[in-house]
């Protein structure tokens, strides 16, 4: 009875987002919205009953020949897609993927022995991502629901259909878990091309300068799943296996290496960023779900899930923690150079992946521990902050933060949400930054990485704080303004809010409850990993999280108390600007500003002229060029990718 509700749950969180897919495809709206939310319930039933069920297997009949059709099939669309859109080197890659796909076939076919396991399975890990998926995915569609209704009412002529871009949005979410679960490497590889495809639709929704960019992500990720097959092949032929175990078991340098190569296109690590920045193009719901909480930590999760077999490896451990550090401080280097408020969350998402990767390479359980936490708070985190910027977008029509000044009176429900969001990337108790202390700690015996660690942690605490400055500033207000929000809209905002507070409230708790059990029997069987490293969750557990909160809440009561209720407007004065204060409505424009620009103070200057002014926080464009500094890190991440390669194959 166990094994078969096992089954069933699995058969739930993979194959039910894809039927209500096609169901929301061929719907009318009402009924449309009504299917979203009955998967989005059903999912996220299903996802905590799997996660709270003891770890099980699952092996289909047939599998192998299921598998082989399924993946020819995927890499046949992104051929026929190739084809379509004049892409001759995706068509080349993909071309080569069938080939290897082929090969293996006729490897299997000629007596060429392969050790099958088990096609699926759940342990901590995967639950961790399932989790992921099956709660702050369903609770972005919601969201979807109400974002895209008045999306599409001023969408371009060329964007596809509503009923398309549910059906893709929805049924990614069935890939995404059978990509966690998945054990064998031809279930994975087609879940990570399927995850691929959905990427490309919905990038390209609204069709013209989206499907360049859209075009960009297929081929990127394209070369990443010619890395995945490549890995499978080479461990099917040399290690005459295809599972997860398989690998580690075999300790296949080559195949891990080419996985991981994989994994970087995936997380858009360096020299892969662009398709992730060139992503932000598309709405609001795909950048949350897709390239912010889910599908870019698919390679994230690969990573953490090869690399714990390979610590008799440091040279390529070494590499590997290179490519992830830098990644992380470089992207948050260029964070600081961005008004574009999609972009500064698409370079802290690069980043944060970075870091993640990093901590996978250090090979200790410290590390380990903090890479499981920052994919859990980021993906709660920065969905909302996500879902943040789609709506105050479609209220003040503009992505810019510096058109962000005074939406704290404007938007006071939206914009309290957005500083929770962003609070809980840069404060304490929140898990975000006790991960990265981890970090750091896990760093201390190797100065090259924690100098990268510490500049990005700087870096990151930087462009954060501009970013909450500026949604504060706003003259005063006797009273905020009533906020108007979709019901959908508002229930994932507050949903996901909620979120992140209650998981700062138990941040350490859960590490200790969580975290520490899962990467305890991940290293259970190392010898290398002295004892005293669990010292900082014995030492970090005293403390409660709890405290500080009620500590912050008073704080505010009392501020409200004893300042602003006694506040009044004849308390206000106007800045003096070098002359007399004067009404204006003229609305200037800068670098930073959209073309409608933004009042200003006005003041009289000589010859009664009025004079407007403006303030706006500093991009340091004078000091960083994020084009020349883009390439150079690039220049440099593809110099380590190679020398990768390189101390992989001298092993």
């Amino acid at each position: 009875m166990e094994i078969m509700s096992f089954n069933i749950l699995l058969a739930v969180l993979i194959i039910a987002p894809v039927v209500f897919g096609v169901v929301a495809y061929l719907s009318p709206d009402k009924l449309r919205s009504m299917s979203i939310i009955l998967c989005s319930v059903i999912v996220a039933a299903a996802g905590i009953m799997i996660t709270i069920k003891p770890n099980n297997q699952f092996e289909l009949p047939g599998s192998e020949m299921i598998a082989t059709i399924l993946e020819v099939a995927i890499v046949g669309i992104i051929l026929y897609i190739a084809v379509t859109i004049r892409n001759w080197l995706i068509l080349l890659m993909s071309l080569a993927q069938l080939g290897m796909i082929i090969a293996e076939i006729i490897l299997a076919q000629t007596g060429h022995a392969v050790t099958h396991s088990y096609d699926f399975a759940t342990d901590p890990l995967t639950k961790i991502l399932i989790l992921i998926t099956s709660i702050v995915g369903p609770i972005i569609a919601v969201y979807a629901i109400g974002y895209m209704k008045s999306h599409q009412e001023h969408a371009p002529p060329t964007a596809a259909s509503l009923g398309q871009f549910f059906f893709f949005f929805i049924a990614f979410l069935g890939f995404m878990n059978g990509l966690v679960m998945a054990n064998n490497l031809k279930w994975f590889s087609f879940f990570w091309e399927a995850t691929t495809l959905c990427s490309y639709m919905l990038i390209g929704q609204d069709g013209g300068e989206s499907k360049k960019n859209a075009e960009r992500a297929l081929l990127i990720n394209t070369f990443g799943g010619l890395a995945m097959v490549a890995g499978a092949l080479w461990l099917a032929v040399e290690n005459k296996t295809e599972s997860f175990e398989g690998l580690l078991a075999a300790k296949a340098v080559i195949p891990m290496v080419l996985l991981c190569v994989a994994a970087f296109t995936k997380s858009a690590l360096l020299p892969f960023q662009s398709w992730l920045l060139g992503a932000m193009i598309a709405p609001t719901p795909v950048s949350a779900l897709l390239h912010s909480a889910t599908m870019v930590k698919a390679g994230s999760y690969l990573v953490l899930r090869v690399t714990p077999g390979f610590h008799d490896s440091p040279k390529v451990m070494m590499v590997i923690t290179i490519i992830g550090a830098l990644t992380f401080a470089g992207a948050a280097l260029l964070a600081v150079t961005q008004s574009n408020a999609k972009r500064v969350l698409a370079y802290s998402t690069i980043s944060n992946l970075g870091l993640v990767v990093a901590c996978a390479g250090i090979g200790t359980p410290l590390a380990y521990a903090a890479a499981l936490a920052i994919i859990c708070f980021h993906a709660i985190s920065k969905g909302l902050l996500f879902l943040c910027v789609g709506r105050i977008e479609q209220k003040i029509g503009s992505r810019d933060i510096e058109d962000m000044g005074g939406i704290l009176y404007r938007m006071p429900v939206t914009t309290s949400v957005a500083l929770i969001g962003m609070m809980s990337m840069l404060l304490p108790p929140f898990g975000m930054l006790l991960s990265k202390w981890m970090a750091i700690e896990a760093t201390i015996r190797s100065p090259l990485i924690l100098v990268f660690i510490i500049l990005g942690s700087a870096l990151t605490v930087f462009f954060w704080s501009k970013w909450i400055g500026r949604i504060q500033t706003s003259s005063y207000h006797p009273k905020f303004n009533k906020e108007s929000i979709d019901p959908a809209m508002g229930f994932s905002l507050i949903t996901l809010a909620l979120g992140v507070l209650l998981t700062g409230l138990g941040s350490m708790w859960i590490f200790n409850k969580f975290f520490a059990p899962i990467t305890k029997q991940v290293f259970a069987g190392r010898t290398d990993i002295s004892d005293v490293l669990w010292n900082v969750f014995n030492a970090a557990g005293d403390f409660a999280a709890v405290t500080l909160f009620v500590a912050v809440g008073i704080a505010f009561i009392a501020y409200w108390l004893l300042v602003w209720r006694r506040f009044k407007e004849t308390d206000v004065r106007l800045p003096f600007l070098c002359g007399e204060n004067a009404e204006s409505t003229v609305y200037t424009t800068s670098a930073f500003h959209n073309s409608e620009g933004i009042r200003s103070y006005a003041f009289r200057s000589m010859g009664d002229k009025i004079e407007n002014s403006w303030s706006s926080t500093t991009y340091l464009k004078n000091f960083i060029c994020e084009k020349k500094a883009t390439i150079w890190l690039n220049i440099i991440a593809w110099v380590i990718i190679i020398i990768l390669l390189g101390e992989a194959h001298l092993l």
